[in-house]
């Protein structure tokens, strides 16, 4: 820090402990808290402490962009600022909805766009499984098709209405004329035009066959591991009370354990049995060309996105808004397809991380929020829809 400052009892063993944690001088941790809590005080201690004065979110701020600390190892470690949290007796535990936040986060379309224009190692890795993930959904909402729809729609509303087209018809063109790639393969020393339509469609085909029904065997072998344990026990309000001890305990740092007499969780091998299938059949998925594929049709589809993000264009098309515009496209992009897309990709993610999970109370809990997640996932609308082929391909005007 800039000026010598008396640190307060218990400071050194917070903040301290904390920035040996993330590997970060402790004068650097000071000085980004100080837009949080204040310089070093008890009064500081304190607000740390308090989630309320001192939300996770300002503390984020504070730590990941100041200090660039990886928001996953600023999880892992923030009970270290927080200190250590009143024990609640056993009485008064009450029953607590699982929380989702024990699984991997997905990235906004910010971050995850700089992903794609960095880390060019050829493994597969989360990133590469994001943008399989958005490229499947893409192509079954027919999303690839939309450029050319709405380009023609432009034309022809610019045509009756005897108007010019604007630059965003122009803008569009290029989007579809050239489709560059180069932001996201040039990292992989991979040229533009290597990502023809066939090969799209082969990738997309691979996905549709092989994803979506080895994920809804995941959740089944998940969902029947779940239902052996309830069924098992002979006094599920017990049971609950006991899961909701243990959400609270992980969640807090501690450790819990189940209470005697109440049955121990069957084996948990079948559902891991069933992770690693669903890992195998994404390297089938990615394998030979799929890293650049995948990176191409997720940067494609964002692209898509943004267009249709655009206020100005559904009175390009005369309709009077979005909605309007999207039912003149016959485009099924509604709320519900986008948390479709939202969830399935983290259940997916989740997935792939179940085998860093220790097994016990944090295996019970994160198993529990998987299953949570897979609940609101309308499996049958990722399984009963067939392939739609890639986009119509560039036309000549």
């Amino acid at each position: 820090m800039s000026e010598e400052v008396k640190l307060p009892e218990g400071w050194e063993e917070r903040v301290g402990a904390f920035a040996k944690a993330v590997e970060i001088d402790v004068s650097l941790i000071n000085d980004a808290l100080v837009a949080v809590v204040g310089k070093p005080s008890a009064e500081a201690l304190a607000i740390l402490s308090d989630e309320e004065a001192a939300p996770f979110e300002d503390l984020k701020t504070a730590l990941t962009v100041e200090l660039t600390i990886p928001s996953g190892v600023l999880k892992k470690n923030i009970g270290l600022l927080r200190g250590q949290k009143k024990t609640i007796p056993e009485k008064s535990v009450a029953p607590t909805a699982v929380s989702l936040d024990v699984l991997p986060p997905l990235p906004d379309d910010e971050s995850f766009l700089k992903a794609l224009k960095t880390g060019g190692e050829l493994k597969v890795n989360p990133t590469e499984v994001i943008c399989a993930m958005r490229a499947a959904i893409a192509n079954k909402l027919g999303l690839y098709d939309l450029p050319e729809l709405i380009r023609d729609k432009m034309e022809e509303f610019a045509e009756n209405s005897e108007t010019p087209c604007g630059a965003d018809f122009f803008t569009l063109r290029n989007l579809i004329t050239k489709r560059s790639y180069a932001d996201v393969l040039s990292v992989l020393n991979v040229e533009g035009s290597f990502v023809t339509v066939s090969r799209k469609n082969a990738f997309l085909a691979k996905l549709d066959s092989l994803l979506w029904t080895t994920l809804n065997d995941f959740y089944k072998q998940l969902f029947a591991w779940q239902q052996a344990w309830v069924q098992g026990s002979q006094n599920p309000a017990a049971m609950t009370t006991a899961m909701a001890a243990i959400v609270s305990a992980f969640s807090s740092g501690g450790v819990a354990t189940l209470p005697p007499g109440l049955m121990a969780p069957p084996d948990t091998s079948p559902v891991r049995d069933s992770a690693e299938t669903v890992v195998n059949n994404i390297n089938k998925i990615f394998a030979g060309i799929g890293i650049p594929i995948a990176r191409a049709l997720a940067y494609e589809a964002l692209n898509i996105k943004t267009v249709l993000e655009n206020a100005s264009l559904p009175a390009s098309l005369g309709a009077i808004n979005k909605e309007q515009m999207l039912k003149m496209l016959k485009a099924d992009i509604s709320s519900d397809y986008v948390r479709l897309e939202s969830n399935i990709t983290r259940f997916m993610l989740s997935i792939m991380e179940l085998s860093k999970i220790t097994a016990g109370p944090q295996e019970q809990v994160y198993l529990g929020a998987m299953l949570q997640l897979g609940l609101s996932i309308q499996w049958d609308k990722l399984i009963a829809n067939p392939v739609i082929s890639y986009g119509k391909g560039p036309k000549q005007f």
